[in-house]
């Protein structure tokens, strides 16, 4: 003990007993001791209370308080970091410690640990230029009020490839409505996302998207401004808009990723979260990470939801069949049959499989959960391939679209054809 704070204790015991017994003044007794007037009320209050036992410290004649981790358990901390955890920021690792491992920890000690090891933060970038401030934007007093949809583009899988996940944010309680993983930003993606939506919650007031390919055209307008594009943007008539046409459901475009700024918030969250834990599972398919996903968003909510200012739900009824919803959500390409019932589609030839499939008009629907499938007279009909998918130059039909075909149409060993409705 230092002999200015012996000094600094002496003058309390002078003049705290004075100023209670009111033989000066507390301003008085503030500038004999050296502190200010307000801790001086404090003392007072405190010595009417416990009297001179306020001068004493609380620790006086106790037993030193042994660190609540041991050596052992701080080299098993670390351990636990590098065999399972690897490159996943700290404020994350102390949460799968308590969630996996049955450690509870502050995350201010969890980081004197693994730093005192050698171990620093892949979130730690050294001193950080001041950024412009941007105001952030109110929430959406209700749920179901607006949702905001996006794509991140990462290394979630952790295994050198990037792939893209698909996901909307409910504006009031910032929680993830639907998380879909494809190999590309895509319309197939968003239509997931959109079902577990609807399936889960109901129909959105709004929605809050950017200008992607799958959202709007992304033709040239010459000769306008930003905001004429981008109300010119607005009408254009897309796959997109057709469902939110049918939902009632308003579209509000973003001229910039700072515009919905709280998705892409949640996505800097997710790419620092969510792969190690993916990894830590043994989740390494794009279709196990899917199956993971309902649980994730469990997770998530529990962790950082926000209840919303405004109990009431906006979210509308589905009230839609499963045929129905299907239609909706699924891809859809206005086509035509030959005398025999084939088509073409991105340059391959299919076959339509109905009873009187002849020259006919119909929608052929894509969809991640059902495959490729033919609508007609109020009716689904499977199809098949006629011919081998296979890449070469110049070729129109999208990836994301190849894979759909390649798990649904299987190819027949007798007759080279594919047949519909096996998923592998």
């Amino acid at each position: 003990m230092s002999q200015e704070y012996q000094e600094l204790q002496a003058r309390k015991r002078k003049w705290i007993p004075l100023a209670c017994a009111g033989k000066c003044t507390i301003a008085q007794a503030a500038k004999e001791i050296g502190i200010t007037a307000r801790s001086v009320s404090r003392l007072k209050v405190r010595y009417h209370t416990v009297g001179a036992n306020i001068f004493i410290n609380g620790h006086t004649g106790k037993a030193y308080q042994r660190k609540k981790f041991s050596n052992k358990k701080r080299l098993e901390i670390c351990s636990i970091y590098k065999t399972h955890w690897g490159n996943t920021n700290f404020a994350t690792f102390r949460d799968r410690l308590e969630q996996y491992h049955n450690t509870k920890i502050s995350t201010p000690t969890l980081t004197k640990i693994l730093n005192n090891n050698n171990i620093i933060s892949p979130k730690w970038r050294g001193p950080k230029k001041e950024k412009k401030k941007h105001l952030p934007r109110k929430e959406r007093p209700c749920t179901g009020e607006l949702l905001q949809l996006d794509a991140s583009e990462h290394d979630w899988l952790m295994n050198g490839e990037k792939i893209t996940l698909h996901g909307a944010v409910d504006d009031a309680t910032h929680e993830p409505t639907g998380l879909y993983f494809c190999r590309n930003e895509c319309r197939l993606g968003y239509s997931e996302v959109l079902r577990q939506t609807l399936t889960l919650q109901g129909k959105p007031e709004a929605v809050y998207i950017d200008r992607h390919a799958a959202f709007v055209k992304n033709q040239r307008k010459d000769g306008k401004t930003q905001e004429e594009r981008l109300a010119y943007s607005k009408e254009e008539q897309t796959h997109w808009t057709e469902i939110c046409k049918e939902m009632k459901t308003d579209i509000i475009l973003a001229l910039s990723p700072e515009a919905k700024g709280r998705i892409e918030r949640f996505w800097e969250t997710l790419q620092g979260r969510l792969p190690p834990l993916l990894r830590f599972l043994g989740i390494d398919t794009i279709e196990k990470a899917n199956a993971f996903m309902p649980e994730y968003i469990k997770m998530y909510k529990d962790r950082f939801a926000v209840p919303p200012q405004d109990k009431k739900s906006r979210f509308k009824p589905t009230n839609m069949t499963d045929d129905e919803l299907e239609k909706l959500l699924s891809v859809k390409f206005k086509k035509r049959t030959r005398w025999n019932g084939e088509f073409i589609f991105h340059g391959f030839l299919f076959h339509l499989e109905a009873a009187r499939a002849a020259c006919q008009d119909f929608t052929l629907c894509l969809s991640e959960k059902t495959g490729i499938r033919a609508f007609m007279n109020g009716k689904f009909y499977p199809v098949t391939l006629k011919e081998p998918l296979t890449d070469c130059a110049g070729d129109p039909m999208p990836q994301v679209e190849k894979d759909l075909i390649a798990r649904y149409l299987l190819k027949s060993t007798r007759d080279n054809t594919c047949s519909f409705g096996v998923a592998v």
